[in-house]
C-alpha cells in the first residue's frame, strides 16, 4: 500500500524528501573538507585546492619577472644594452652597461657581505658621450653613495679611501679615491688617468716646471 502512495505522489509530480545515508560528505570549496564516519565522530583534511596559488598571485609574480627582465634589456645613453647593479640590503639601483654588470654586482655584493657597508643610492649611467673624463655614458662607470666629487655618504659606512681600492681592485676595477683629484665612491672600469704617486705622474710633475 506503501508503495501504491508513493507512486502515486511522484506522479503527481510532489518532491519526495528521502533520508540521505550515513557516510562521508565532503565539502566542496577550497578550505577545509570535513568527513564523518558512522558514529559521528567527524575529521577536517585541508583541500588539495586551497595549496594552489591564486591565478591573481600568479599573475603578479609573472609581472614582477616581466618587469626585471625589460629593465635588464634597456640601453644606456649609446644605445648599449644596459644591466642592472642592486644593493640587497637597501634596494638602490642602478643600470650600467651590461657587460659589466657583474662585476659591479660582485664589487657591491662585496662591500655589504664582508666590509659592512650599506649602499643606500649609486649613480650609473648618464646622459652624453663617453670619454676618458666621463665613462659614465657608456655604462663603464659606478658612482657609490657620492653626494659630489670625492664625497660620500657617511651613513653608506664605505671602507676608507686605501681599503675601498683594494676592494675595487680585487674585482677588476679602479676606485677614484686613488686619483690626487680624489673621486672616492667613483669606481669605474680600466684606468683613464694614473693614480696618485703612480709613476708616470711623479715624471709628469717633475717635467712641468722646466717646460716652462
Amino acid at each position: 500500500m506503501k508503495i501504491v502512495a508513493l507512486a502515486a505522489l511522484a506522479a503527481l509530480g510532489v518532491l519526495i524528501a528521502l533520508p540521505a545515508e550515513a557516510g562521508p560528505r565532503p565539502r566542496q570549496d577550497n578550505s577545509l573538507a570535513a568527513t564523518c564516519d558512522n558514529d559521528g565522530h567527524c575529521s577536517s583534511t585541508l583541500n588539495a585546492t586551497a595549496l594552489k596559488p591564486s591565478s591573481r598571485k600568479r599573475r603578479e609574480t609573472q609581472n614582477t619577472i616581466a618587469a626585471a627582465q625589460h629593465q635588464s634589456r634597456t640601453l644606456d645613453a649609446n644605445g648599449n644594452t644596459a644591466g642592472v647593479v642592486i644593493s640587497l640590503k637597501t634596494g638602490a639601483h642602478a643600470r650600467v652597461g651590461i657587460a659589466y654588470a657583474a662585476r659591479f654586482q660582485a664589487y657591491i655584493d662585496d662591500l655589504e657581505i664582508n666590509h659592512g657597508a650599506r649602499v643606500l643610492f649609486m649613480g650609473g649611467i648618464r646622459p652624453g658621450r663617453c670619454s676618458s673624463s666621463s665613462e659614465h655614458p657608456c655604462g663603464k662607470a659606478l658612482d657609490v653613495c657620492q653626494r659630489r666629487r670625492g664625497v660620500v655618504d657617511p651613513r653608506c659606512n664605505l671602507p676608507s679611501r686605501i681599503i675601498l681600492g683594494q676592494i675595487a681592485a680585487s674585482h677588476g676595477l679602479f676606485e677614484g679615491g686613488r686619483w690626487c683629484d680624489s673621486d672616492y665612491g667613483h669606481a669605474q672600469i680600466g684606468v683613464t688617468a694614473a693614480a696618485c704617486g703612480d709613476g708616470h705622474v711623479r715624471i709628469v710633475q717633475r717635467l712641468l716646471p722646466g717646460a716652462d
